[in-house]
């Protein structure tokens, strides 16, 4: 009998997909909404562009599924995640929109979000979490891209710095070394607002 969905590893419900089953790639959607589109939200101008690129992630990873090999899907996903939003900004010959602050407008629908996540806690809570997040994330999208990507990979994609290392193709002490920038830099800002 063949496990739910839910129960399998990646690889095997890119297996299943490859053997014509479509609900083995609806499996892998749930299983990886949540933080690709909230990484998406974060680096792109607005919830629109993050949608649009949310589509665009998904339909190069169910064209590419033939040319992935057995392995780290999570990986494999989140280098084209990280090649769309960087070839979008790209083609809009801008300041690269990895490197801009955060949208008040994003702040908010992930802040609601992320306050829904947190039922059991009460109203004042509430507030004070989101405030503490909405802080917490505008730091974050004033770090520099290259930072930023480190640490909304790491939060976000739940990636070790290995595969972090792997999806940017960086050595893994560069990796270390940005992680540990990030932290500095955000611990300023905290001190700075206590």
């Amino acid at each position: 009998m063949t496990p739910p969905a839910d129960m399998r590893s990646d690889d095997d419900l890119i297996g299943a997909f490859r053997a014509g089953d479509g609900s083995a790639m609806e499996a892998l959607f749930g299983r990886y909404r949540k933080p690709v589109f909230a990484w998406l939200l974060r680096m792109a101008p607005d919830r629109a562009e993050a949608e649009d690129l949310y589509q665009e992630v998904w339909l190069k990873a169910i064209r590419g599924v033939g040319k992935y090999s057995d392995g780290n899907f999570k990986a494999w996903l989140w280098r084209i995640v990280r090649n769309a939003a960087t070839d979008r900004a790209r083609k809009r010959m801008a300041v690269p929109l990895l490197d801009e602050p955060l949208g008040e407008e994003a702040d908010a629908e992930t802040r609601l979000d992320q306050v829904a996540d947190g039922a059991a806690v009460t109203a004042l809570a509430q507030m004070e979490e989101a405030e503490r997040r909405t802080f917490l994330r505008t730091a974050i999208g004033e770090l520099s891209v290259r930072l930023r990507e480190v640490v909304l990979l790491r939060i976000n994609g739940e990636l070790e710095f290995r595969e972090i290392a792997e999806v940017l193709g960086l050595p893994l002490g560069t990796v270390l070394g940005r992680m540990n920038l990030a932290v500095k830099k955000l611990r300023e800002v905290v001190l700075k607002r206590s």
